[in-house]
């Protein structure tokens, strides 16, 4: 379960003051690493303070000893060495996940790789880039629109979160419904295993089928199979502008009917299709005083779109979005339109959907779902939900929002410990009937591993094990994590 940042009542938090002495596992890595001492920085694990021990999702973490390679070959080195010595180890990267995936558990020792910072190349004509893993998102899109280029993946974590982490759990964002998640932008991929084995394969090009791709074992895997170290990613062309729009609109039914007037209005240039409940919409707004609200409260849904721009008149794009936007205010019967003047509206409005972090450290105790559902079956799955909060606890306080272009759906239920199980096999099992999926986006880390297990066919979960057992047959990668094993804990 997760708990609020900032709360002042968790009394789960590990201690993080300092040890000087040093515990006997950061003796033992340090004796190990000692003459790597100008190719890694090592921190002891009362040194380390709270960044490395807890990711946002705050449910899990002790302190350990941090090991950060600056060069993709000192990583090699640093989990061969630990390898040898048997030591488990949990990979980080910025510490913006939700489940705990990072969270390093008793006897682990954190490898990060937030000193791997080098965008090593830029090819214009072939349309890619190189980049070590703990280059952040935000200098990948930077860097890709300093060469007229542009990297599609977006998250509101996007200023700290690293393209390593973003790969290992292949993550999703604001534009997924035009150019895909995170796997579609990978062309190559360079990884270490368990053992200290490196895997590079940098390719560079769209068409390959020589034997089998093994960078989709990799991507998604939450660091179970093999730590990410540099990647070749696919950019896009730069649009001219990209116009947001707010759309206010007062059921369910007509954002679904928007949804379908809007692919049909601008089909591929249409790159974002945002819904935010009047609950999350409000609350940021409102009580958070994050952006601001052009309906002033008349809107039950706040719809944002982006709908990206190629043709060299920009008044002409500009022309058809508004001729669009018309038609589509007449057909939905509503006047709530707002179509964004500068960027700093544009800003504005997205502010408010990537506040999401913001409106999670306010709500104590809460239960944070990322799930996936066939957008024709979302209201009846909602019905569903909303009866099942009211027949467990009448009142219960809920957020929700979603990139609703891809049938994503965030859920935030504020409850206490003893509603946990009952909430969570309400929504999982509304899930399952309509055969979605418990984590769109998020991943399963420690958090979600039951859920993980009661989803899928015991054939799946078994060839899940294989896989892993073949790659990390001593269970030293990110151990417990996706997949229970024995002498884990973290639930």
């Amino acid at each position: 379960m997760n708990k609020a940042i900032l709360s002042d009542n968790n009394d789960t938090k590990p201690d993080s003051e300092p040890h000087p002495e040093g515990t006997p596992l950061d003796r033992v890595v340090n004796d190990a690493l000692v003459d790597l001492s100008d190719e890694v920085s090592l921190l002891a694990s009362g040194e380390a303070g709270p960044r490395y021990c807890r990711d946002w999702g705050d449910d899990h973490g002790v302190p350990a000893p941090v090991v950060r390679p600056r060069t993709p070959r000192a990583l090699v080195e640093v989990v061969r060495r630990l390898s040898k010595l048997q030591i488990p180890m949990v990979a980080q990267g910025g510490m913006s996940g939700l489940v705990g995936g990072g969270a390093p558990l008793a006897g682990e020792v954190v490898v990060s790789t937030e000193l791997l910072r080098r965008i090593e190349d830029v090819d214009v004509i072939g349309g890619t880039m190189t980049v070590q893993a703990g280059v952040t998102l935000q200098a990948v899109q930077e860097e890709a629109e300093r060469h007229g280029l542009f990297y599609p993946v977006d998250l509101g974590s996007r200023g700290s979160c690293l393209i390593g982490g973003n790969i290992a759990t292949n993550a999703g964002g604001n534009r997924v419904l035009q150019y895909g998640m995170t796997r579609a932008q990978v062309l190559g991929l360079e990884v270490v295993l368990a053992d200290g084995t490196a895997i590079s394969r940098l390719s560079r090009v769209v068409k390959d089928n020589a034997g089998y791709d093994l960078k989709h074992l990799f991507i998604g895997s939450e660091g179970t199979l093999g730590i990410v170290t540099r990647a070749v990613l696919r950019l896009q062309p730069l649009p001219r502008e990209r116009v947001t729009v707010a759309l206010g609109l007062a059921r369910l039914e007509q954002v679904l009917e928007a949804l379908v007037a809007a692919r049909r209005s601008f089909g591929p240039a249409l790159t974002s299709f945002e819904v935010m409940w009047r609950d999350f919409h409000g609350f940021v707004t409102r009580t958070l005083g994050i952006g601001r609200d052009p309906f002033n409260g008349d809107a039950e849904f706040v719809v944002v779109l982006e709908v990206s721009c190629f043709d060299c008149d920009a008044d002409r794009d500009r022309a058809r979005i508004e001729d669009a936007l018309a038609r589509m205010s007449e057909d939905l019967g509503t006047d709530h339109v707002v179509v964004a003047q500068s960027l700093k509206e544009a800003a504005e409005i997205w502010s408010v959907r990537d506040a999401s972090g913001e409106v999670a450290r306010t709500l104590g105790d809460y239960l944070s779902f990322d799930i996936s559902i066939p957008t024709s079956r979302l209201a009846q799955v909602l019905d569903v939900i909303e009866a099942g909060l009211h027949d467990i606890q009448p009142g219960l306080r809920k957020m929700t929002y979603g990139h609703l272009g891809d049938g994503n759906l965030h859920l935030l239920v504020a409850c206490a410990n003893e509603l946990v199980e009952p909430v969570e096999r309400l929504v999982y099992g509304a899930v399952a009937n309509t055969q979605g999926s418990i984590s769109a986006e998020h991943g399963i880390g420690l958090s979600k591993r039951t859920a993980l297990a009661d989803a899928l066919p015991r054939a799946e979960m078994d060839t899940m094990r294989r896989i892993k057992a073949a790659l990390d047959p001593d269970g030293l990668f990110n151990r417990g994590r996706v997949l229970a094993m024995a002498g884990t804990t973290g639930d």
